[in-house]
């Protein structure tokens, strides 16, 4: 338990936080995709009861609302005589009668535009989570990449620094030589001394 705790307490690295990004958008892409499946088949379903109906009826509502809406525009903007415009009017009722006897087709148009736009919904919302899972293994191929150079970067680092010991270990070596061979040259001279004044003391013995 307390293992647990203590691992929920650690903050996760910024590569597991978009990963864990991206498996939640798999998640709600699933979701969608299923949701918007059921909502393409529930709009088949409306769409066949509603034809069916139109047929049992002889009316069809969107054809009627169209109608009426054009003629309330020509009532609100078109300067008519009294006599038209009761005519109109009249015209006006008997569409709305008619609606009425539609109102089965109206419920089941207005359910159809419903659904129609429940499907235009997950649609838009599919490409967006879309765009997302592919925001997030664009930023994962980014952090690998330089994950992959800053590692290059630091192999190279490292292969200097050794190679450097080695040159200063070679050399250390060489300076041990020098001072063998030269041992037989440097009767009282002390430690300290450095290879160069050496060499020019074995110059001036020779």
């Amino acid at each position: 338990m307390e293992n647990s705790e203590a691992k929920e307490g650690v903050a996760a690295s910024p590569i597991e936080a978009i990963e864990k990004r991206k498996e939640d958008l798999f998640a709600r892409l699933k979701g969608t995709s299923g949701r918007l499946r059921y909502k393409i088949y529930e709009a088949k379903a409306v769409r066949a009861a509603l034809e069916d109906k139109m047929r049992e009826t002889g009316y069809n509502a969107r054809d009627l609302r169209r109608q009426k809406e054009r003629l309330e525009f020509r009532i609100a903007t078109e300067a008519t005589s009294l006599a038209k415009e009761r005519v109109m009017m009249k015209e006006m009722n008997e569409i709305d009668k008619e609606l009425e006897k539609a109102s089965e087709v109206e419920k089941l148009d207005r359910k159809l535009r419903l659904v129609e736009g429940d499907i235009r919904a997950a649609d838009a919302e599919i490409e967006q989570i879309k765009k997302g899972i592919d925001d997030s293994k664009a930023e994962i191929k980014a952090f690998y990449e330089a994950d992959k150079e800053k590692r290059s970067e630091e192999r190279d680092k490292e292969w200097e620094e050794r190679k450097r010991a080695q040159l200063m270990a070679r050399k250390e070596q060489r300076d041990k030589e020098m001072k063998k061979e030269l041992e037989p040259f440097m009767g009282g001279i002390g430690e300290g001394v450095e290879l160069g004044s050496i060499a020019v003391i074995k110059k001036k013995g020779q």
